[in-house]
């Protein structure tokens, strides 16, 4: 996979709450042309890497898990996954000349991203 973008939100650790967070994904030139009319949607699902997620872990304990209970990662949203691949939902705040302002990705600073959809009701229901 050939990343598209890269997030710029100068996020290092974890926050406490993703959702007001706003991030810059900042397209490569050869790419930018994909944003064409992108504006016409204001949400928008973005395939990205946890580029500092390390190993791989199949049974993970759940972050809002109130004991020790165990579930497998694919049944959970960890970041030790087998291909580190995030998939979030996020709110279009502006769309200009290659660079996308989106609110509540999850994702770090500097994380590679592979893909771009709009949230098509028909499809994503």
């Amino acid at each position: 996979m050939v990343p598209i973008a890269v997030v710029v939100n100068g996020v290092e650790e974890t926050p406490k709450d993703w959702s007001e967070i706003e991030s810059e994904l900042v397209f490569k030139g050869e790419f930018q042309d994909g944003l064409y009319r992108i504006n016409e949607f204001d949400r928008l699902w973005i395939v990205f890497g946890f580029h500092k997620s390390r190993g791989l872990r199949l049974k993970v304990r759940p972050r809002k898990a109130m004991d020790d209970t165990k579930v497998g990662i694919f049944a959970s949203r960890g970041t030790q996954r087998p291909n580190r691949l995030g998939l979030t939902l996020v709110h279009l705040v502006e769309a200009k000349r290659g660079v996308l302002v989106v609110r509540g990705l999850d994702a770090f600073d500097g994380s590679p991203v592979f893909d771009v959809k709009p949230l098509d009701l028909d499809y994503d229901r």
